[in-house]
């Protein structure tokens, strides 16, 4: 059984480290290289670790100066002991066998495969589901028109990677505090090629206090991304940029309304609409108008059955 190594990027995450530990250690896949690099917090995350690394040796802890999330991801990946590489957020949690399964798609898969990723369901607070799935992609092989197109892996915390193609694709932009893994996950796909498994094995914290709400600043981040794609890959077509455009639109409006900025949102919705070939608003934006009035209204669950409760991811 190979070593696989669990990268973990904390910043104040005292109120959910230790359930993303917890899911990271309790992996049918038992080899396992625990990489936990602490963000320069301030609260409790750094007495919880080390706790918790007192009864499992498995656990390491880094520690650094308040540096961002891409050089915690990029220290805690030079530290990593494995040659294959699973990043997590301290704030999400994996389904027991999630890299079981991505272990035995990687080992059956061509060595020019270098990351296997799967779909995530969007859980709340109390670890509900709320979101019972985060960007389904069925993507597969040569992947990079998809994920300029999209970002198929939606998050920091579904992808088991393979080390030499990391290094490959040039690690983490560390000048970047938003949007570095959608960077980086388009740099995978100009090395190597990818798999999935078509099922929710992690679960996305959606959060009103994560960075991304930051929706302004997300916006620049994902123009600046976009302008490095224009130059790395001249030959894109601009269609697959048009689309990406739209995409980004329907995200931004998400981030708007989760933070409950319903005017930002409605002119992210109307841009998204503007300048359509049928002159009117296509399925999905249509769908971020209902998100919004129902969010409005005290709905806080993301296309779900509204007379249902959400359940437990784990």
């Amino acid at each position: 059984m190979s070593l696989i190594s669990v990268v973990i990027p904390a910043f104040n995450a005292s109120a959910t480290i230790a359930e993303s530990i917890a899911s990271a250690g309790g992996q049918t896949h038992a080899a396992l290289d625990i990489v936990v690099v602490d963000d320069g917090s301030t609260d409790r995350t750094v007495s919880i670790v080390q706790d918790l690394a007192a009864k499992d040796a498995r656990i390491r802890l880094f520690r650094c100066e308040h540096r961002g999330v891409s050089a915690a991801r990029n220290r805690g990946i030079a530290e990593a002991r494995g040659d294959l590489i699973a990043t997590l957020d301290a704030d999400d949690v994996w389904h027991p066998r999630k890299l079981e399964r991505q272990f035995e798609v990687m080992r059956n898969s061509d060595p020019d495969v270098g990351v296997v990723y799967c779909w995530a369901a969007g859980i709340d607070a109390l670890g509900r589901v709320v979101l019972p799935v985060w960007n389904p992609s069925l993507a597969e092989g040569e992947v990079l028109l998809d994920i300029v197109k999209s970002g198929i892996l939606s998050n920091g915390s579904t992808p088991l990677m393979r080390r030499a193609c990391i290094e490959r694709a040039g690690w983490y932009d560390e000048d970047l505090r938003l949007c570095e893994d959608w960077k980086f996950y388009t740099a995978l796909a100009g090395v190597c090629r990818f798999r999935v498994i078509p099922e929710c094995l992690m679960g996305y914290r959606i959060s009103n206090s994560s960075a991304s709400m930051d929706v302004r600043l997300m916006e620049e981040a994902i123009a600046q991304v976009t302008v490095w794609i224009r130059q790395s890959w001249p030959e894109i077509p601009e269609q697959i940029l048009v689309e990406r455009a739209r995409n980004v639109l329907r995200y931004l409006a998400f981030l708007a309304i989760r933070g409950r900025q319903y005017g930002l949102a409605a002119r992210y919705i109307w841009r998204g609409a503007v300048g359509r070939p049928e002159g009117s608003l296509n399925f999905e934006m249509l769908e971020m108008v209902a998100l919004l009035l129902g969010h409005a209204c005290g709905v806080r669950h993301y296309r779900w059955q509204f007379w249902k409760t959400p359940q437990p991811f784990l």
